[in-house]
């Protein structure tokens, strides 16, 4: 009887292995999601500021590893660095520390199993973060995201220190566009990694196994 399990037991342990492999959509507890973020922005000649301007915002934003539309609960923390290109005194980072949400509403901000995006066509969605040594809603040291009409200008603005000295405004954009925009294959989720990891282990037992038979 020991030795008929055993036998069974190789003889199913492929079937179970390709079942893990090819099924992501088992359901596992989500997990914290670190995203990356890579916008730049740049505008003509303005008077009255430091222009042409042009700003970068980038670094990372951790989520609870929901997929979809994102809410402020679903945003566990970010470490972003808003760049000012032409003048790195004006340089911040942005985290928890230092920073808040400033406004999260509408659908606008979800997330995929590769990374974050934004859809400028939702009506009214907006999505800032700013830092509070100013204050919220002082125009100094934020990044926003705003589909039509809100507290930002349409589209996306980003601002090392303040609005009206270095501020990007990166208008007309429209549809679904991705928040680190990628040119390479894509990354898979925690929850895909975690079956794969399984699936590879019960191979080597296996092989294990098989090399002490006689």
């Amino acid at each position: 009887m020991k030795y008929g399990l055993l036998k069974t037991t190789h003889r199913l342990a492929p079937v179970l292995i390709s079942a893990l492999i090819a099924a992501p959509w088992v359901a596992v507890p989500a997990q914290a999601t670190v995203y990356q973020i890579n916008q730049s922005g740049t505008t003509p000649i303005t008077v009255g500021e430091n222009s042409p301007l042009s700003d970068t915002v980038s670094g990372s934003i951790t989520t609870d590893g929901t997929l979809g539309i994102l809410q402020t609960s679903n945003i566990l923390s970010w470490n972003l660095d808003i760049t000012d290109n032409l003048n790195a005194a004006d340089d911040v980072v942005l985290t928890p520390a230092n920073s808040g949400i400033v406004e999260d509403i509408g659908n606008g901000l979800t997330a995929s199993a590769t990374g974050l995006s934004f859809n400028f066509t939702d009506s009214g969605a907006v999505f800032a973060i700013q830092g509070t040594t100013h204050g919220f809603f002082s125009g100094f040291q934020y990044f926003c995201f705003q589909a039509t009409s809100g507290p930002c200008a349409a589209g996306e603005t980003i601002v090392p220190d303040y609005f009206a000295v270095d501020g990007v405004e990166v208008t007309g954009l429209s549809g679904t566009l991705p928040l680190n925009p990628q040119s390479g294959g894509q990354v898979p989720e925690p929850a895909t990694l975690s079956l794969l990891v399984s699936a590879f282990a019960a191979l080597g037992i296996i092989r294990r196994k098989r090399g002490k038979r006689v």
